[in-house]
């Protein structure tokens, strides 16, 4: 699920301060979609506090309820409405700037809400462009995937996919002040050594696992030690920075694991 699927669900929901699962798990590994989510709970919880103006629709109900009928005869007199509604029917100076000043209110308002709700919204400007270059960015890494991919055997494929994923790990470490690209390295490398690095290791003849499989859990085990030590140096100047780079040593641990797992069959 992407940030743009996201979002607009959560501006569907009936409560975007309470997601469904599923979005809660993409909330956890977001922190922009943290935080338009946050923006977007504060433009619920203000609308319910906009003045509502009253009504300026009076004179003219009753003067329909009280005026002629369609297809009555013309002679037949009009009652005049009792005198205690007259001054509703023909408003006084006081009454018109009243009423004039109740729509001027109704069209801020309007304009409050259609503001909140554009300022909420993706718009095809910034976001529009941030998610380009996301997806700009994706498409090179998913090309870089796809011409290890094309290695002829499983063992060249597995030690290109750990060159792979070290390079990516190397290339997290220089986007600390850069947390959205650093949030989409670490999404490809939990992707690389999490399910395309097991599904080619699965490939191999028990026979060659330990030989080719030991030195990529143990680079794996390296690369875990490297993002963890880098997520502690940045667990309070850069917090979100942090949980990137545990999300990586989480993943190598994990591929090399299971990594070792596969080795004893």
């Amino acid at each position: 699920m992407n940030c743009t699927v996201v979002q607009r669900r959560l501006l569907a929901a009936e409560q975007p301060d309470f997601p469904t699962a599923e979005i809660k798990s993409h909330l956890a590994q977001c922190p922009a979609c943290r935080a338009w989510q946050r923006r977007l709970v504060q433009v619920e919880r203000q609308i319910p506090l906009l003045p509502v103006p009253p009504s300026t629709r009076r004179a003219e109900l009753l003067q329909r309820i009280l005026g002629p009928v369609p297809g009555d005869v013309a002679h037949l007199p009009i009652a005049e409405p009792p005198n205690h509604w007259r001054h509703t029917l023909a408003p006084g100076p006081k009454e018109r700037g009243l009423r004039k000043l109740s729509v001027a209110f109704a069209l801020a308002a309007s304009l409050l809400i259609f503001a909140l709700a554009w300022w909420s919204w993706p718009h095809d400007n910034t976001t529009s462009s941030q998610g380009g270059a996301r997806l700009a960015e994706q498409d090179k890494l998913e090309q870089r995937l796809r011409k290890v991919l094309l290695a002829e055997k499983p063992q060249d494929r597995i030690l290109q996919l750990a060159g792979l994923a070290e390079e990516v790990h190397d290339e997290a470490r220089g986007l600390v002040d850069n947390t959205e690209k650093l949030n989409q390295w670490a999404d490809f490398y939990s992707r690389l050594v999490g399910k395309e690095l097991l599904e080619q290791a699965r490939q191999l003849p028990p026979a060659e696992r330990l030989t080719v499989l030991e030195p990529v859990a143990s680079r794996l085990g390296k690369t875990e030690s490297k993002a963890s030590h880098m997520a502690v140096d940045l667990k309070h100047t850069a917090p979100n920075s942090a949980a990137s780079f545990d999300r990586i040593a989480l993943a190598a641990r994990r591929s090399e694991r299971d990594l070792r797992a596969l080795m004893r069959g």
